[in-house]
């Protein structure tokens, strides 16, 4: 059943086009990869998704319901997003940056109880970061600082989770275990939508990709359907190869030195 849906979107910032004709139906439990060049439009599809921007054309929905008509917090209580670079001028602390996850649950008058000290405590865990507690967030690393969003993210206990380059600034180590909390996560029931930029990670770990070139949606389904050499080559102009992982069996690309990118 999809539980969020786009169906023939068209978005431009002015007179500039970014996104055409988009279609898509995310199913309760879908863990979606979204693939594509730099400018092609992923994240703002992203933005879309989340309700941050409204389509000029088509519609987004939401459980059935058109998301611009749904109250913010309502939103807020079953999506939560994981955006690049987000930046504060105040001197908050990690945890304090984690505890504004749980404001889509509180009431205008209420307090913080035990349960969302209790999110807040667990949300911390899944993401390692329960020595940062006292750390200024303004004065971490970027990829610890994506962690913390993360961790922001999980405390909102949200039903569908949507990522914009959730490993950007992340070492081989970090990134490793932040596919591996998405792919926990969705195991036990969240559904995941994110923009990445590592395909073969992607296939590793996504149940399915979208790739999108130019603001048009050009392959999806399984990584054996999109991970092919003529879909790479449309995708991004590059010429790879091709094979398939040594234990998991999930199509792998291969950069060939001296080949140029170019998409025609």
């Amino acid at each position: 059943m999809a539980i969020l849906t786009l169906e023939a979107v068209d978005f431009s910032y002015g007179n500039n086009f970014c996104l055409k004709d988009i279609s898509l139906s995310v199913a309760q439990g879908d863990f979606i990869g979204i693939i594509g060049p730099n400018g092609s439009g992923k994240s703002t599809l992203i933005k879309l998704m989340a309700g941050f921007l409204s389509p000029i054309k088509g519609t987004v929905q939401l459980e059935g319901h058109a998301l611009a008509k749904l109250e913010r917090k309502a939103v807020a209580r079953k999506v939560a997003v994981v955006s690049q670079g987000v930046q504060t001028g105040f001197a908050f602390t990690v945890e304090e940056m984690v505890r504004l996850g749980r404001i889509p649950h509180l009431g205008r008058w209420s307090n913080e109880g035990p349960g969302d000290a209790a999110a807040v405590d667990q949300a911390l865990a899944q993401t390692q970061l329960e020595s940062y507690r006292t750390r200024l967030f303004s004065r971490l690393s970027g990829g610890e600082a994506q962690r913390v969003l993360m961790a922001q993210a999980l405390a909102q206990e949200p039903e569908i989770l949507l990522l914009d380059e959730p490993t950007t600034y992340m070492d081989m180590a970090f990134q490793q275990d932040m596919f591996t909390l998405m792919a926990r996560l969705n195991q036990e029931g969240i559904t995941v939508v994110a923009v990445l930029h590592d395909v073969n990670m992607a296939s590793l770990y996504c149940k399915d990709l979208v790739a999108i070139r130019q603001g048009r949606i050009l392959a999806q389904g399984s990584p054996e359907a999109v991970i092919t050499r003529e879909n790479i080559k449309d995708i991004y102009g590059c010429t790879v190869d091709i094979s398939s992982h040594p234990v998991v069996g999930r199509p792998q690309i291969t950069m060939l030195p001296g080949q140029p990118c170019q998409i025609e």
